[in-house]
């Protein structure tokens, strides 16, 4: 059984899909991808038994239908380093696959395809289209708030709020917390949340790309798949009651401040230099028309800053982790940012509006400096 392909049509394939290959597994079929020559098209899969990353690519000319297996990323590697432009010619046995370009020859073990995990045919009850450039723009917006290895595994991932208008993504690391939200296509007549987890977040934001073509999603109890262009992500839901959000994100801040965003961002990139290298907290002192915001460690060191801002409140005192507002500083691309506070034990609101189409919402917890 054998097949032709050119390289630069293969080595994309491949490496769209690589990223749900675990470098350390426990089952070695797990370090292969399947790959089937199916009905003149291959079908390349890759999964840990979490998330699962498919692409079909054509083939040119008539090919039997078989499957095998192969290491994934010595496959890659070994197309990166083929010439460009070259065609490879894959020969599988039962024992063997031979692969040959050029001058060049490589022999590579298989595994068995039939015991290659795959996830049967799922029943999808919820269906929307979303276009790919706002579903990844929302997502980008909200993933840096992720928890990591949190014991409450259901902060671990994004969850999705959707209904028939509207999708809304929203994360937290319990010190603060992260909304998008965006129109939306849905035959889902009652209010949905999922949530889904960290790797297929981080896998979903590397095949979106900046278009605005159509993204189908589908979603059962237990599985959510996006099918984006030619390749499908299909992952498992971390089953899980997220926190109730709205509760979080205080709704009388009656203290407004507007700063401009390169001021900020540069106050805030020199002060995190002197602070507490773990903890980056800083003091904001708010009095009017002027934020000074003061940092210091424990080697005595410290550092001053002073912002001529929009401010006409009472004086007010609140210390933030410098990362968590810079986050969000370099998040968009407005001149001015909007702080919205109440008093030192209040959480710091900052809305962001890219345009009619998508709002964010960001909540800092405050920490005693």
């Amino acid at each position: 059984m054998k097949f032709t392909i050119k390289r630069d049509i293969f080595l994309p394939a491949v490496q769209s899909v690589i990223g749900a290959i675990e470098r350390r597994q426990t089952l070695p079929i797990l370090n292969n991808i399947l790959i089937q020559v199916l009905n003149n098209q291959i079908i390349i899969t890759a999964t840990d038994l979490e998330i699962e990353l498919k692409n079909t690519i054509k083939l040119e000319g008539e090919f039997e239908n078989f499957e095998f297996t192969l290491p994934a990323r010595k496959i890659a590697d070994i197309c990166k380093n083929i010439e460009e432009g070259s065609f490879i010619n894959f020969l599988v046995t039962e024992e063997n696959t031979i692969i040959t370009t050029n001058r060049s020859k490589f022999t590579l073990s298989n595994l068995p395809s039939a015991d290659y995990p795959k996830i049967e045919s799922l029943n999808f009850g919820n269906k929307l289209t979303i276009e790919g450039n706002k579903l990844k723009r929302i997502i980008n917006n909200v993933s840096f708030a992720m928890a990591q290895q949190d014991v409450r595994y259901y902060l671990n991932g994004v969850l999705f709020e959707l209904n028939n208008e509207k999708i809304t993504a929203v994360t937290t690391d319990g010190h603060r917390l992260a909304l998008s939200e965006t129109n939306v296509s849905s035959a889902i007549s009652d209010e949905k949340q999922i949530i889904l987890p960290r790797k297929s977040v981080i896998e979903l934001q590397r095949i979106l790309d900046d278009s605005s073509n159509m993204i189908n999603i589908n979603i059962d109890n237990n599985h959510i798949q996006f099918k984006v262009g030619d390749i499908v992500l299909t992952s498992k839901l971390i089953d899980g009651k997220f926190p109730d959000y709205k509760r979080v994100i205080p709704v009388n801040n009656e203290k407004f401040v507007k700063i401009g965003k390169g001021d900020l961002k540069q106050a805030l990139v020199r002060s995190a230099i002197i602070s507490n290298e773990k903890f980056k907290g800083a003091k904001f002192n708010f009095t009017k028309n002027l934020l000074t915001i003061e940092t210091q460690n424990s080697e005595r060191e410290n550092s001053k800053e002073e912002l001529v801002v929009d401010y006409t409140s009472d004086d007010l005192s609140i210390g933030f982790n410098i990362s968590y507002i810079l986050d969000v500083v370099n998040l968009t691309n407005n001149e001015h940012i909007n702080l919205e506070l109440k008093s030192p034990d209040t959480s710091c609101v900052i809305r962001l509006v890219e345009d009619e189409n998508i709002q964010s919402i960001y909540v800092v917890m405050p920490m005693r400096i």
